[in-house]
């Protein structure tokens, strides 16, 4: 079963977010976004885990030398494809004239999800943005570039409101907002674009130990700063050059030369060598400094 980012999956009652590419061979791992009989939304990764939690489905990783919400694939209810347009409710004419003047309106590669795609189950759910998945590389890099075009000739502002900033602060997460692009308001329109690395899921890159880390971190290389995971090079006081990696959006495009304190982050060690510091955990936090 092909489930990576951007799907959304039944589950107990419950609409849940599949989050990345890489999965159990046996689940798949993702988050609680929807009650489907309230109808109410999930809003912090700390409320979801502890919905998962008390639905028993936080499960100890030895791949990842984690705790996660994995889903087992055999009891799965439903799954919502965002690729598969059947499954997309009917949209604004404002919304298909964005997908329009973006030139993605019909390519099979572009995929559906968040609240409009959940609100095809959950009828009460009145999107308030778009959230756009994309599955081809090369499409992503074309549509990154004309999506610096409308913000630099400023058709297209920056999110100027956060109402959710779980492993940061309100103003770092407006100060990383106001340079990222993939998020944004083009003719009253608030959007969200995801540009992927994979098309089907894959076995994780398994860890052979873990750390929490705290230090602080300037940002001086990009290796992958819009396409999931986003991944740069970065100078610690502590650490020394470190490879950084997030699968969170807030953390894509951090502009070169911003400094970073982190507290309690992951330095993970894998299997085959090498290792890199991970900005996901849940005890993680960041502030631009």
């Amino acid at each position: 079963m092909t489930l990576i980012e951007g799907y959304v999956v039944l589950y107990k009652w419950y609409l849940w977010m599949v989050k990345g590419c890489e999965h159990p061979e046996d689940g798949v791992i993702a988050y609680p976004r929807y009650s489907v009989r309230t109808g109410s939304r999930i809003k912090d990764l700390r409320r979801a885990m502890e919905y998962a939690e008390k639905l028993g489905v936080i499960r100890y990783y030895e791949c990842l030398k984690e705790s996660l919400p994995i889903l087992p694939l055999n009891s799965i209810e439903l799954v919502l494809d965002p690729f598969n347009r059947t499954q997309w409710p009917r949209l604004p004419n404002s919304t298909v004239k964005f997908l329009e003047n973006l030139g993605i309106a019909e390519h099979e590669d572009v995929g559906l999800t968040g609240s409009y795609l959940a609100s095809t189950v959950i009828t009460g759910i009145k999107p308030r943005d778009i959230d756009i998945i994309i599955r081809n590389r090369d499409l992503g890099e074309t549509l990154y570039e004309k999506l610096k075009l409308l913000r630099a000739s400023g058709v297209a502002k920056p999110v100027g409101v956060v109402d959710e900033f779980y492993g940061t602060d309100p103003g770092s997460r407006l100060k990383l907002l106001r340079h990222r692009v993939l998020e944004g308001v083009f003719n009253g329109i608030i959007y969200s674009i995801r540009i992927l690395s994979c098309k089907e899921r894959a076995k994780p890159r398994c860890i052979k130990k873990a750390k929490l880390v705290t230090d602080q971190l300037t940002i001086v290389e990009h290796i992958s700063p819009y396409v999931m995971p986003y991944t740069y090079i970065a100078e610690g006081e502590e650490l020394g050059t470190v490879n950084v990696r997030s699968l969170r959006m807030r953390y894509s495009e951090i502009p070169l030369h911003t400094r970073l304190s982190i507290a309690n982050c992951r330095l993970e060690y894998y299997m085959d060598g090498g290792y890199s510091l991970s900005l996901d955990n849940r005890e993680c936090r960041v502030r631009v400094l």
